[in-house]
């Protein structure tokens, strides 16, 4: 046993789980981890000016380095303010450890300020909430955090440590870090009957969940489904690449409603489902997503979610990357060099379904580049020809657009897309942040709405503080246009009087290019694709922060 305090614990299990940033906004009650940092911790605190850009900018790391990342909060307000982004995080799978500093456990019957049962307010949202008993049990806490955050499936776990255990000196002992291996994959007969099962469908849809990237397994679920002959389509509304943007057999992702979903599956007759969630729709509609006659294979390692709504032929609780190569494996074992044949016809029609789909697309895209304002699909092409080479991330929260993003975005490289699953808006800016720094090799760009841009404008400091290579580009329709589409939609008052509360923007309009340069962030506004895709190739090149702002037609 050693003598140590509480924060000595605290950053001895970060150090040795790998943890190189501490993303945080300070409080009193954590005072003694920000005196820590005054020394030689060999961690660096990423400072953000309010709890939402924080929890952000941590989930943005955990996303692009698959490591986990440490944010800290301040007492029950600060988690209050980054409880938006912890349930981002939650449906994204992020595994982030969040702690927040309580007041002394000696007061507490005293109600004293700021106090409130911080495990209560997150309980829903993480795998693991606690508040921490002793201050001799710091080190183990901590280290149990990790090691939950990181099991499959992984995600958000939260620490209360009361103010007085962080300075309490006291006798024990840390646990080293643990080796798990997490890789299992199912039984080679189970593997056998998937493979068998894939094989003898005539049109084979795969589903390529958030689960495939993060197990690492893009490529392999490239081998999968050409050797199979097989559509990919993404999960619905998936947080990252999930398949090569730019290959032949990728049809884009579902979108959140029955209908659509059905609507994309009835081309086929065997459905595999890799580390995909099914189906957590937006709108409710009575329709079933899965059309009659459709099979079922799901694959996934949390077993809660195989079959949890829809039943399937076969289920498969594994490492989701170890499962696709076993699969892999068999059906090459089955595959005959005719029947390969086959499948690679079969494979190029796909191919070619896709060529004309893209020719489509590029067609609008002609129409709408030279326009002023640009509409949104044209402002998205004007961005993404400002990409120099491949090895981009794109961090994605311009809501409205996104399904247009997707649509022109070609992107190959696993890690290179992002987007916010749980829909809490702001987001995406300190989300490129974090993902900015877990990736110094790539080039990185948030594409975010005006309304996302106005819940957290304090992001742009940590950008320029820090000097982090995001380019931020914010599509300015004047409002929350997916708000005023929606409400045309229903038919309702506002539809017939053209009226629509609370969706605009105006009197005044909001000026992102002073916004960003009162943070410290160069920033210019481009209505002309040329400038557009100018700007963005400049800020790229920068090194630095940038902000881009593109007026976009507001009915677009």
């Amino acid at each position: 046993m050693a003598t140590m305090t509480g924060r000595e614990q605290f950053f001895e299990v970060a150090r040795s789980e790998g943890i190189r940033h501490l993303f945080a906004n300070p409080g009193t009650t954590e005072l003694p981890i920000f005196d820590e940092l005054a020394g030689d911790t060999g961690i660096e605190l990423v400072l953000a000016l309010q709890e939402a850009t924080a929890v952000a900018a941590a989930d943005g790391f955990a996303q692009a380095s698959r490591t986990p990342a440490l944010v800290n909060l301040h007492i029950a307000p600060g988690v209050a303010n980054g409880l938006g982004n912890i349930f981002n995080a939650y449906w994204s799978r992020s595994p982030i450890v969040v702690t927040a500093g309580q007041q002394n456990i000696n007061q507490l019957i005293q109600d004293p300020m700021l106090a409130a049962d911080l495990v209560r307010m997150v309980d829903q949202f993480c795998k693991w909430s606690y508040e921490v008993r002793r201050p001799e049990d710091i080190g183990v806490a901590m280290r149990r955090a990790f090691k939950i955050a990181m099991t499959p499936p992984t995600g958000p776990v939260f620490l209360s440590i009361p103010w007085n255990h962080l300075d309490e000196s006291v006798e024990t002992v840390v646990p080293p870090r643990s080796r798990i291996d997490h890789g299992a994959a199912p039984g080679v007969e189970v593997l056998r009957e998937a493979a068998t099962r894939l094989l003898a469908a005539e049109q084979p849809i795969i589903i390529a969940g958030d689960e495939v990237a993060r197990a690492g397994a893009v490529a392999d679920l490239v081998e999968l489904a050409e050797a199979v002959g097989a559509r990919v389509v993404g999960e619905m509304l998936h947080g990252r690449m999930v398949f090569p943007m730019d290959h032949p057999l990728w049809n884009g992702g579902l979108m959140p409603m029955n209908a659509a979903v059905r609507a994309a599956l009835e081309r086929g007759d065997l459905l595999l489902a890799c580390g995909a969630q099914m189906f957590p729709v937006f709108f409710f509609n009575p329709v079933s997503p899965i059309p009659e006659g459709v099979e079922v294979i799901q694959i996934d390692s949390d077993p809660y979610e195989i079959a949890k709504t829809y039943p399937v032929a076969l289920g498969l609780r594994g490492d989701v990357g170890a499962t696709i190569r076993g699969i892999v494996r068999e059906v090459r074992s089955l595959l005959s060099a005719e029947d390969t044949a086959r499948r690679q016809a079969r494979a190029a029609g796909y191919a070619a379904e896709r060529q004309g789909a893209l020719a489509g697309l590029d067609a609008a895209v002609e129409q709408q580049i030279t326009q002023t304002p640009l509409p949104t699909l044209g402002a998205l092409a004007a961005v993404v020809r400002g990409f120099d080479d491949n090895r981009m991330s794109v961090v994605d929260e311009s809501v409205s657009a996104t399904a247009a993003l997707r649509g022109l975005l070609r992107l190959r490289d696993p890690d290179s897309y992002f987007f916010f699953r749980g829909g809490g808006l702001g987001w995406g800016i300190p989300a490129s942040a974090g993902v900015a720094l877990a990736q110094p090799d790539r080039k990185v760009v948030a594409v975010v709405g005006d309304g996302a841009t106005c819940y957290v404008p304090q992001a742009l400091w940590t950008l320029a503080h820090y000097d982090i290579p995001s380019t931020v580009v914010v599509l300015n329709n004047g409002g929350y246009y997916i708000i005023k589409a929606q409400m045309q939609g229903m038919g309702g008052k506002s539809a017939a009087a053209g009226v629509f509360p609370g969706t605009e923007f105006s009197k005044p309009s909001v000026d992102f290019v002073g916004l960003a340069n009162a943070f410290g962030v160069p920033a210019e506004r481009a209505e002309k694709a040329g400038d557009v895709e100018a700007l963005v190739r400049r800020g790229i090149a920068s090194g630095g922060p940038s902000l881009i702002e593109v007026p976009v037609f507001a009915g677009s």
